[in-house]
């Protein structure tokens, strides 16, 4: 889905977004900045399973973090707000989603003053179209760093093109991290060096956009993965997923494995 797609208020349990405006005894207010005008208020309950002392140790003046909706007050633009109810993984999500549309917002802001150009008519050229397909356009704009060119149905002239190409290899730089582990396979038959063969190949074959997956022998029954993905969450779910698909091949014939994480 499109990460323009405009929602003029949050719902409750949804994760926001908030920057942290001022700190009370009792709690801390913020600002909602993905919701223009709205403010929310976490209470001191709703910070930690422990016991607090001074919430400063959880939250200070202009920290951004991410909170759970609970209640919402659409009249005073207001919601109460959670920060214990968010699991760390949520947490990295969201965050990773909010600094993606940072990354985008920030593009068409510099190509429009590089270009002259008012953001209204890049949104038109270029927004609009992903949103009207049902694509991503930070993972458009993922495939024109891997193919070096915008899709086609991205009808712009060749220098706004090209100045786009210039701004999407300068502001997405992916941090790429890299998981390693150790999967043990062995498959006690004649064809076992066939069997782990297909293991290998189903294997490699569980990369997804952006991500890279090599599988390389130790000396059996021993092969080392290393998979490259945005951060290291979707690291270790992949190179879990790897090893998932290997060993299916491997327990179907009869054999046995395991993954031994580094």
């Amino acid at each position: 889905m499109s990460e323009f797609v405009e929602v003029k208020a949050p719902k409750p349990r949804d994760l926001v977004v908030g920057v942290v405006k001022r700190v009370e005894r009792y709690g801390a207010y913020l600002d909602l900045i993905e919701y223009p005008g709205w403010e929310g208020f976490v209470h001191i309950s709703e910070i930690s399973l422990k016991w607090i002392r001074n919430i400063r140790d959880y939250l200070r003046e202009n920290q951004r973090e991410v909170f759970r909706v609970l209640r919402l007050d659409e009249r005073a633009r207001q919601a109460d707000v959670s920060l214990r109810r968010v699991s760390q993984k949520e947490r990295e999500r969201k965050m990773l989603e909010w600094k993606r549309k940072q990354r985008l917002m920030r593009i068409l802001s510099v190509l429009a003053e590089r270009t002259g150009r008012s953001e209204e008519e890049l949104r038109k050229l270029i927004v609009r179209p992903a949103m009207k397909r049902g694509l991503s356009l930070y993972d458009v704009f993922l495939d024109a760093l891997d193919e070096g060119r915008l899709p086609a149905w991205m009808k712009l002239d060749k220098r706004l093109a090209e100045q786009l190409l210039e701004l999407i290899r300068q502001e997405i730089r992916l941090k790429r991290a890299v998981v390693k582990g150790t999967i043990v396979m062995t498959v006690p038959r004649g064809d076992g060096v066939e069997i782990i063969r297909k293991a290998v190949e189903k294997g490699l074959k569980q990369a997804g956009k952006g991500e890279e997956v090599m599988i390389t022998s130790i000396g059996p029954p021993r092969y080392l993965i290393r998979v490259e993905a945005e951060d290291q969450e979707k690291g270790r779910e992949l190179i879990e997923k790897v090893a998932e698909a290997c060993l299916s091949v491997v327990r179907d014939a009869g054999g046995r494995g395991e993954l031994q994480l580094k």
